[in-house]
């Protein structure tokens, strides 16, 4: 799963915590007020307080956005706990069983599908075995008991697995659609925003300044003369060429830093030195100079130039972009099939 789903739905899940948690907290607080002033029944009632109180600090932590990983099992515990022991010591003629149905969804829902599942068969165990006991006797009631409770259990479980699955495949769908290239499988110029943006949201270390900073360089690559392969072998031949032209380029490097932002651009993300962004940049231009393209039965044999530019927080994300697209057609201008960083070229590097 990508970086950005994996964002998405833990948001989501945030969200859903969020909400139940204010939910539960007020429902769990109204029954306790049923259960000390109505019923008379002060331990159950206190209990419920505690956790109906819990409830309320985990909503107005998640409102700040001050949420703690263990709010998440603490809140999955309190709402168990609560159930569970109304269902214990409470008469089954009041229906309490009915509120342990909706615990395999909030499992699914908070925990994510497969930590669910294993809450909901632990829980089933215990719960099962109550319902046998507490059931009457005659006229096999609690087989009947547990087999229908057994069956709305989990099948509870199924529905909400089937609907969490199901997003889960259609945000991988959607990302898809809007964040990778169709042709190449490489992540387009969106995509390539949202990293923009997310860099510039980041602190920057005060430690950095005391050596050479290892900072963040973005590699623009345009293919020499790309526009006579279209013309000498077709388009089909220049499609090939490209989606080759995107497995070198991830192979050599993190597939998720590699970028098409045009026809035939790429561009790769590089952390490190000046030194390093220049030496990385020339290992790729020489390898794809060696390279021999083989689509079609056609040997074409391409070179590229290529462009650095350092990224720098406060730029526009169109800034930017002018800066790389300047350093690239520099190294266009001296001659193609070199490397041009700022003021530095091949040429004059050697």
């Amino acid at each position: 799963m990508s970086i950005q789903v994996n964002s998405l739905l833990l948001e989501t899940r945030n969200t859903l915590r969020k909400w139940l948690s204010l939910g539960t907290g007020v429902i769990i607080l109204f029954f306790c007020f049923i259960n000390l002033l109505i019923l008379e029944q002060t331990t159950i009632g206190v209990i419920e307080a505690i956790f109906g109180l819990l409830n309320l600090y985990f909503f107005h932590s998640a409102h700040r956005e001050k949420s703690k990983k263990w709010h998440n099992y603490l809140l999955i515990t309190s709402v168990t706990v609560t159930i569970f022991y109304i269902f214990y010591s409470a008469d089954l003629r009041a229906g309490s069983v009915y509120w342990l149905i909706i615990l395999p969804p909030l499992y699914c829902l908070l925990a994510g599908p497969k930590l669910g599942l294993v809450y909901t068969i632990l829980l089933s165990l215990p719960a099962i075995s109550f319902l046998f006991i507490k059931s009457d006797i005659e006229s096999y009631i609690p087989h009947r008991s547990v087999l229908n409770f057994s069956l709305a259990y989990f099948l509870s479980f199924a529905i909400c697995y089937l609907y969490e699955t199901q997003y889960t495949k259609s945000n991988q769908m959607l990302h898809r659609m809007a964040f990778e290239d169709p042709l190449t499988g490489t992540k387009n110029r969106h995509a390539l925003k949202l990293f923009f943006d997310d860099f510039n949201q980041k602190a920057m270390d005060p430690f950095q300044e005391k050596y050479e900073p290892e900072v963040t360089r973005l590699l623009m690559i345009d293919i020499d003369h790309f526009k006579s392969v279209n013309d000498e072998f077709g388009h089909e031949v220049g499609d090939s060429v490209l989606v080759e032209m995107a497995e070198l380029l991830q192979s050599y490097t993190d597939n998720h830093h590699v970028y098409r932002i045009g026809g035939e651009e790429f561009l790769i993300i590089q952390h490190g030195t000046s030194t390093q962004a220049y030496e990385f940049a020339e290992s790729i231009r020489k390898r794809i100079e060696k390279n021999v393209f083989r689509t079609h039965q056609n040997n074409i044999k391409i070179t590229v130039s290529i462009g650095i530019a350092e990224l720098k927080r406060g730029q526009t994300f169109r800034e930017f972009l002018r800066v790389a697209d300047k350093n690239l057609y520099s190294a266009k201008n001296k001659g193609r099939n070199l490397v041009h960083y700022s003021s530095i070229s091949l040429t004059e590097a050697v």
